[in-house]
């Protein structure tokens, strides 16, 4: 049982590399190249290691595991593909297990591509978007502990969990607002979440918990309602922003447009982005949604091929219609906004007005 673990743990290694050639290009991982020479008590370590996994009660063989890991800063390639099956043979649910420990060192020192701490999540959270199968156990420890891999793992927690959180699409379930409330925290405090995509994500509002990650602080700047650099829509867009109640524009709904996720019936383009998103207000007859078009950094969420960039877009606000002004309220301004997009929740509506409070 045990040598098929350890056999499992290699071959997993062998055949669950990134694949080349994505569609949205992966940020590397820092696939280990080859280890330097190893430490005095190195070339004993993998046998040591092995027989921890054949005698798990072995008190010795944990004492000597754990002295001769601490002894090499540098763990060989063939050590780090142990973690899987030291992970496996001592699961976290049982208990901290001493042999835990050595799990724990080798994700402080095992490299990016290689890190057992780091497949681990990156394994969790790809099970856990699959739907209709069993959820994974949240891989909250091996985030916590991930050492080297920590910026591979919170890449995928990001890309497949955090990322769709703010495209306003699917509705969230219960245990993935859960898991981006436990993992979303380890990977903001580490840098690996910036601050546009997670001020979108509070934005949408679906993980109200996430709230507590944003700073307040608003700019200095100044902070004016704005006319947007370029509209895209209809033939008469631009009555949209002229202040003008006597004035308005008829949208329809066009699902099947090329750009509709996007540009929605009407959109107002801010060239370049507008730094913070303060304050929405909008007038029409019928009702709908405003999104906002948010630029990120991290090659998650949509791309666009015309700009060469990703986005998200979380939805801002939803406006009933009555003709009225409606202020939409924003729980955090949003940074590096694009556009902001009109969809009719309906077959169309008269948009009368849209006020926006930027800074530039």
């Amino acid at each position: 049982m045990t040598l098929a673990l350890v056999a499992f743990a290699r071959l997993y290694y062998v055949t669950h590399r990134e694949p080349e050639g994505r569609a949205v290009p992966v940020p590397p991982r820092g696939v280990p190249s080859a280890p330097s020479p190893a430490a005095p008590s190195c070339p004993t370590l993998e046998k040591t290691l092995e027989g921890v996994l054949k005698a798990p009660e072995d008190a010795t063989a944990l004492a000597s595991a754990r002295r001769e890991l601490e002894a090499c800063p540098t763990p060989p390639i063939r050590v780090c593909e142990l973690g899987p099956a030291l992970d496996a043979r001592f699961p976290l649910k049982a208990g901290e297990a001493p042999a835990h420990e050595l799990l724990d060192v080798l994700c402080q020192r095992c490299p990016s591509g290689a890190n057992p701490c780091e497949q681990a999540v990156v394994r969790a959270v790809r099970a856990a978007s699959q739907r209709g199968t069993p959820p994974p156990a949240l891989p909250l420890w091996h985030l916590e502990h991930a050492g080297p891999g920590t910026q591979g793992a919170c890449a995928e927690v990001v890309r497949t969990l955090l990322a769709p959180a703010a495209l306003d699409e699917d509705p969230l379930t219960q245990e993935r607002k859960t898991w981006l409330e436990q993992l979303t925290p380890v990977c903001a405090r580490e840098g690996q979440v910036s601050s546009p995509l997670l001020r979108a994500v509070v934005a949408q509002g679906d993980v109200p918990a996430l709230a507590s990650l944003v700073q307040t602080a608003m700019p200095t700047t100044t902070t004016n309602v704005l006319k947007p650099d370029r509209i895209v829509g209809p033939e008469g867009a631009e009555r949209a922003f002229d202040g003008q109640e006597s004035t308005s524009v008829t949208l329809t709904v066009a699902e099947q447009a090329p750009r509709w996720r996007k540009d929605g019936a009407l959109s107002a383009v801010f060239e370049p982005p507008a730094q913070a998103l303060t304050a929405l207000r909008v007038r029409a007859r019928g009702p709908g949604l405003l999104r906002a078009m948010v630029r990120v950094r991290e090659e998650v969420g949509l791309h666009d091929p015309d700009t060469r960039t990703n986005f998200v877009r979380p939805r801002v606000c939803q406006f009933q219609g009555t003709g009225q002004w409606e202020s939409c309220a924003l729980p955090t301004a949003l940074l590096d906004v694009e556009a902001i997009s009109v969809f009719p929740a309906k077959r169309s509506l008269s948009l009368i007005d849209v006020e926006a409070s930027v800074t530039r």
